[in-house]
């Protein structure tokens, strides 16, 4: 009979385990999603200026085309004034991708996220020495603003 119920204390033990390294990395991927969200959503609001003013954009209903340099400079900007919050959640932080592809804008940030039972991932696990899981995610913006009507 005793040996049942440490059977299942233990099983108790590892479901509650596997449940809050598993909330944890959730979470970091959220928080992780909304700053990339977030750069992207800037980043796509750095027009061309040159190319609006010598009338090289693609007629009539074209998306606006963004400033590649811009648009890098507004998410290492957005990335940066995240990385407060983001650094208690992430063990590590990889710069950002940036591309930009007309009127899109994709924004790929990637991290080592801290779990709270990491110890014991990195010896049960091989690959997560330690005890951090990688986390990747992709945003992507469009510029929402096109040239005008026809």
């Amino acid at each position: 009979m005793s040996l049942l119920i440490i059977g299942y204390a233990a099983i108790a033990l590892v479901l509650v385990v596997v449940g809050i390294d598993a909330s944890a990395v959730f979470l970091a991927r959220r928080g992780l999603a909304s700053a990339a969200d977030a750069a992207a959503l800037d980043a796509a609001q750095a027009v061309d200026r040159a190319a609006v003013y010598s009338g090289s954009i693609g007629g009539c209903g074209a998306t606006l085309p963004i400033d590649a340099p811009a648009a890098r400079e507004r998410v290492l900007a957005d990335v940066a004034d995240d990385s407060d919050d983001l650094t208690h959640v992430f063990r590590q932080l990889d710069q950002p991708d940036v591309a930009v592809d007309g009127g899109t804008v994709t924004v790929r940030l990637t991290g080592r996220a801290k779990v709270p039972f990491g110890r014991l991932l990195g010896k049960l696990l091989p690959g997560h020495a330690g005890g951090a899981v990688e986390v990747d995610v992709t945003a992507h913006a469009r510029s929402p603003v096109s040239s005008g009507g026809c």
